[in-house]
């Protein structure tokens, strides 16, 4: 059967399952929406029922009625983000009402009462009474913790325009574009655009960036997931703009020019010799940064198509300084980013509506690897880009059922390589000084992933019940390219080897790499996940007062390796239950508890794992030759001038498994302490079961754990490794958060300080754990993403004549070190002797160097970072009715360039532990003009 074959014949499985459950309720694996809901009163506080209510929006082509039920309570689901909406309540013998600037976020409830006043007999008409709205953030139908963030928030804070590095402002959300959360590996997280998953299939980043202010709404949920959602991680869910009947545009442009940005003195993640020349009076290194930005949509049909374009151009400059051969030179890193947006709305009826959205962008950095120890001919190019297309499909059944289905695909490319991008040149390492003279040190990688979707969705209402169940069906594929540049290696001391006179000196040894039919040439291989997760839920209004939802979901992962060979089923099951209670009966004091379980079932990444990696034959120089070595040669373990590498790998999975899991706990107490604006308290307990690790089976190591003395399995000479899900693979959370969020009068806040600590032995999929059984107990303590204390906090504040300022702080306590050595034997493995997050006090060599006495704590400096900007409506002194925004914003306003990082690899010469690897990056300016209606 072939590989075609067989991918139809998958392929059409997943179609027939989905379609047998299309009469199940479900839910799509993300939301695209809000709610409204509340409850109605006549003067006494008696519930008034079969009132008819009316909510109309900018975001919606028609406005919507429903009645209140028995108990008073009424609800507007399935409401498109945005601020401008209208709640209008008509009742005979009353006021009439209308509460308006009601704000509508993603995934949340906005809660709205009405209290109704008798009409008395001197109100000759029924006039409405306009209430304006003030939005609370509480949200009383959810234990979810995180946050909505608003396209206008984001726009007035300093923070740079890319979608992904959004989380960051949340509380319980760690730095980096792709962080950790509350525990988590940063793999874990999730990224969904209008509701569907588009993660990459490999790593957990962001499949495709996109023009950021095409956004209306980013919901970051960092715990309390309900059961639509599997993630081990932090879940960013954004929703787009759509077209509307109006005519909309938005243009915008961001200068940042070298002389608007501090220079570098010292390098960042580069090696210490760097620091050296702090008071150089060589030239210091430049960046600079310029990004055009346009978006703009409006009708094609009215009131039936509508469109919304967009695109976004980054082009950034970043030189690198560094000490080649003791000279400093300023190593340029350009990187150039395209990307492009277009989404299509189509509403036929009034009760359907589809959208239709294509995103792409490319990515190329050049001089990638900015290394001292890296020649200019030596130097790597990273080209990469993604795709996704999107299709929704909304059908409102009736007033209390709701028919969703999202489906899609997106793609993901990646190649690294030399920076020339010839592959037939053989790469050269100077053994002296490790550093790497051609092709990029030889490796080069070229990776196409893909992600199929396939979610139908129905919910539907049932007096107090908000229920919905479903499945979501997803198949994930990768191919992987590896190779060497030439198929060759060449490690040289004391010149450069010349292959073809290795007499004259210079040569030392090289390393051939072979494809696996024996034949010099680079590697490719494939793996895949087919994924099916299935869940039911349901939302109970008990009361007022008390907000039950219970869940439950099964997640199945069947993977597959190179050639479509069967690795292992993954299945979990994932309960989910939560409660919101209101303490004082105003929704302005809600107490929540949630308990739930997710299950990771598998991705490409750990299929790629059991798959075989290139053939590496290493030959030395005897009597002014190398030695013959190939795939077909012979090789005699007391002879070390000839030894292999890879080939079929030397990994084998076990035949069960019991998935990677997240059981979470957590309590949190929210209080409304002014109009529109709320104090959270969050407590989290988290436990990371059965991570992935390889574990040595075959070789019996000393007690030192640096020689190996024998093997379980004589015949089996060298490392076994079994692949597999050991319950002592573990990591574990303990943390609180105290936030605010909302608006006071002018301010618009949202800060957290959250205490947390991260334990476990695992910090990553496959990272040693387990290699060395006699490192095992080490392996316990600190993860490297434990930071006990972080304070984050963005502000802004707007006065009355069109000038607004924000603030962006946060400091982070210092992150974990371990003190480790590199053991060339065997296998180059690391060497740990004392337990995780920490190292001996003393220099190796004194008497006490291995006296447990002498072990101590190890952190990485504390970080502290504040941005600022201004922003003003030059607009208003021309009386214009659109807006044209002049910003200044600074990153690093206090140009801090303090250590953030320290090296902890000791080695008995020229070693660099304690000294500074990282540093953060100065002051930069840049200057935004921003044009929209």
């Amino acid at each position: 059967m072939t590989t075609t074959t067989l991918l139809r014949g998958r392929g059409l499985l997943l179609a027939l399952l989905a379609l047998t459950v299309l009469p199940l309720s479900a839910l799509a694996a993300g939301e695209n929406y809000g709610r409204v809901s509340g409850y109605v009163y006549d003067p006494t506080g008696t519930p008034l029922s079969e009132v008819p209510l009316t909510i109309s929006g900018p975001a919606l082509q028609q406005p919507i009625s429903r009645t209140s039920g028995e108990d008073g309570r009424f609800e507007f689901g399935q409401l498109p983000p945005g601020e401008g909406y209208s709640l209008e309540v008509k009742v005979e013998g009353f006021t009439p009402i209308k509460k308006t600037g009601i704000i509508i976020r993603l995934g949340q409830t906005t809660p709205v009462d009405v209290k109704l006043e008798v009409l008395t007999e001197t109100q000759a008409v029924a006039t409405y009474e306009i209430v304006e709205k003030v939005n609370p953030i509480i949200n009383p139908d959810s234990a979810q913790t995180g946050a909505v963030v608003t396209s206008e928030k984001v726009a007035s804070i300093p923070v740079f325009t890319q979608v992904q590095a959004i989380p960051q402002l949340v509380a319980g959300v760690g730095p980096g574009n792709a962080p950790s959360s509350r525990g988590g590996l940063s793999r874990y997280g999730k990224f969904y655009v209008d509701g569907m998953d588009t993660t990459d299939v490999s790593d957990g980043s962001i499949t495709s960036p996109m023009n950021f202010y095409a956004v209306e709404n980013f919901e970051v949920i960092t715990g309390g997931l309900d059961a639509q959602y599997n993630a081990l991680g932090m879940v960013e869910n954004v929703v787009t703009k759509s077209g509307s009947n109006k005519f909309t545009y938005d243009a915008t442009i961001i200068l940042s020019p070298a002389w608007s940005n501090a220079k570098a003195s010292s390098a960042t993640n580069q090696t210490p010799s760097t620091g050296g020349f702090l008071q150089s009076s060589t030239p210091q290194s430049e960046t600079d940064f310029y990004s055009p930005m346009l978006a703009f949509g409006g009708p094609i049909i009215k009131d039936r198509l509508w469109f919304y374009v967009s695109g976004q151009w980054n082009i950034s400059n970043q030189e690198t300084p560094l000490t080649v051969n003791g000279v400093q030179e300023n190593r340029p890193k350009d990187t150039n980013t395209r990307m492009g947006r277009l989404k299509l709305t189509w509403q036929p009826t009034d009760k359907d509506r589809l959208s239709v959205a294509f995103s792409m962008d490319d990515n190329v950095i050049g001089n990638n690897s900015s290394r001292a120890t890296t020649s200019l001919e030596a130097e790597s190019r990273i080209d990469r880009g993604g795709t996704f297309i999107i299709a929704n499909y909304d059908r409102n059944i009736s007033q209390d059922v709701l028919f969703q289905l999202q489906t899609g695909a997106t793609n993901k490319r990646a190649f690294i390589g030399p920076q020339n991008e010839d592959l037939n040149v053989p790469a050269h390492v100077d053994l002296g000084n490790n550093s790497f003279l051609t092709g990029s040190w030889g490796n080069y990688t070229n990776e196409n992933k893909w992600r199929f979707q396939f979610d139908p969705t129905v919910l539907f209402k049932a007096g107090a019940h908000q229920m919905k169940g479903g499945l979501q069906l997803g198949y994930l594929t990768g191919r992987l390219q590896v190779g060497n540049t030439g198929n060759v290696r060449y490690f040289d001391r004391n010149g450069v080897c010349n292959p073809d006179d290795v007499a004259a000196g210079g040569c030392e040894s090289k390393t051939t790499y072979y494809n696996l039919d024996g034949q010099p040439g680079s590697l490719t291989t494939s793996a895949s996940v087919a994924q099916l997760g299935a869940f039911v839920q349901d939302r109970w209004t008990v009361n007022r007062y008390l907000t039950l939802v219970a869940g439950l979901r099964a997640d199945v992962g069947r993977m597959y390796a190179d050639d479509n060979q069967f690795v292992t089923n993954l299945v979990g099951i994932g309960p989910r239950l939560s409660a919101t209670y209101d303490i004082t009966g105003d929704r302005k004091t809600l107490l929540k508890a949630h308990y739930g379980r997710s299950n990771e079932v598998g991705d490409v990444y750990v299929a790629q794992h059991a798959n075989p990696e290139p053939i590496q034959m290493s030959a030395k120089v005897v009597n002014g030759a190398f030695v013959e070595c190939t795939p077909d040669t012979v090789l005699d373990p007391s002879n070390t001038n000839c030894t292999r590498a890879g080939g079929l790998a030397r990994r084998t999975f076990d035949k069960t498994h019991t998935p990677p899991s997240v059981d979470e706990l957590s309590l949190g107490l929210h209080r409304e302490i002014t109009e529109g604006t709320v104090l959270g308290l969050d407590v989290t307990y988290r436990r990371y079961n059965n991570l992935w690790v390889d574990e040595e089976v075959n070789q019996i190591w000393d007690a030192s754990g640096t020689r190996v003395v024998g093997y379980v399995d004589p015949s089996k000479t060298g490392s076994q490794v079994l692949v597999h899900n050991p319950d002592d693979a573990w990591r574990d959370y303990k943390g609180m958060d105290l936030w605010v969020q909302g608006r006071t009068g002018g301010w618009d806040l949202l800060a957290s300080y959250t205490l947390g600590f991260n334990n476990g032995t695992v910090d990553t999929y496959f990272d040693g754990y387990g290699a060395n059984p006699r490192m095992k107990y080490l392996f316990e303590g600190a993860t490297p993403d434990d930071i006990r204390h972080t304070f984050k906090g963005s502000v802004n504040y707007t006065t009355s004549f069109g000038l607004d300022f924000g603030i962006r702080a946060r400091y982070l306590t210092g992150t974990p070190l371990w003190m480790n050595q590199s053991v060339s034997y065997p296998d180059r493995t690391t060497l740990y002797r004392s337990p995780r997050g920490t190292g001996f006090s003393t220099n190796r060599g004194t008497p006490n160097f291995n006296d447990p006495t002498t072990i101590s704590e190890l952190r990485n400096p504390d970080q502290f970072v504040i941005d600022a900007q201004a922003r003003y409506d030059i607009g208003r002194l021309f009386q214009m009715s659109n807006k044209l925004e002049l910003t200044l914003m600074v990153v690093n306003a206090l140009n801090n360039t303090d250590p953030t990082f320290y090296y902890d690899r000791w080695a008995p010469t020229n070693s660099d532990y304690g000294l500074v690897s990282g540093r953060s990056r100065p002051l930069q300016a840049e200057l935004l003009l921003r044009f929209r209606n």
